[in-house]
């Protein structure tokens, strides 16, 4: 299936976010409580309240600046916006496509910039392809068996997914242990292919942790086995 295109203004406000990353196709609440940025959601009307969400390269700047932003973010959408008792608005955003800021145009009363689509790079849909598709979708699904933090649903839903854009999103997006330099990485990596392979790399770092601290605690519950059944014949 075609990755989805959605129309992309020639300028669009942009939200700074910290330690965040939002995917293509994925749905984050998000707290908003910068001035900037509560301004920026306070000016969004219509029924396409769309903005760009870009990370910070320091998540300890309070004022960003264009220096202070990655250059490749998010086009959402916002949901849905909810007003918290101490003044915040939490966000609901969707993630539509990547896009990359050309220029930053104003800071205030929020940040403006212009910006162009960043659109995926697939090229033939060969064995290769297929083949890295299928080991992410293995891979996730062994990732997603063996932790307590995943729903086994999220093993259908990639299975489900036959665009091999959208799978790397959401897969991405999906893994609680991918850290924020690593998604940067992935929104920053329009190349369908080298997304999956990284992917792949850290699926299996994954798999082959979990193995390991699988086997950790078998070999300990055999010794405490042998331990108490010694005390017991010891004791008798």
């Amino acid at each position: 299936m075609a990755d989805k295109k959605y129309f992309v203004p020639e300028t669009l406000a942009i939200l700074p976010v910290r330690d965040t990353v939002l995917f293509p196709g994925a749905v984050l609440p998000l707290t908003v409580g910068r001035e900037s940025s509560l301004a920026l959601v306070g000016s969004l009307a219509g029924e396409e309240k769309l903005l760009g969400v870009v990370a910070q390269l320091d998540p300890r700047v309070e004022d960003p600046a264009a220096a202070d932003l990655h250059k490749v973010g998010t086009l959402a959408k916002v949901h849905k916006t909810v007003k918290m008792p101490n003044g915040n608005v939490v966000i609901f955003l969707e993630g539509l496509q990547r896009i990359r800021i050309v220029e930053l145009l104003g800071l205030r009363p929020f940040l403006r910039a212009s910006i162009e689509s960043e659109p995926d790079f697939v090229g033939e849909q060969d064995a290769e392809l297929e083949a890295l598709v299928r080991n992410a979708q293995e891979l996730f699904r062994d990732v997603v068996s063996r932790s307590p933090q995943l729903s086994d649903d999220l093993q259908n839903a990639a299975l489900n997914i036959d665009d091999p854009g959208r799978l790397a999103d959401f897969i991405a997006g999906t893994l609680p242990s991918l850290s924020t330099l690593l998604r940067q990485e992935l929104i920053e990596t329009s190349n369908v292919r080298k997304r999956l392979e990284t992917l792949i790399r850290e699926l299996s770092r994954k798999w082959r942790f979990s193995n390991s601290a699988a086997r950790s605690t078998s070999r300990f519950r055999n010794r405490s086995a042998r331990t108490s059944a010694s005390i017991f014949c010891a004791s008798r």
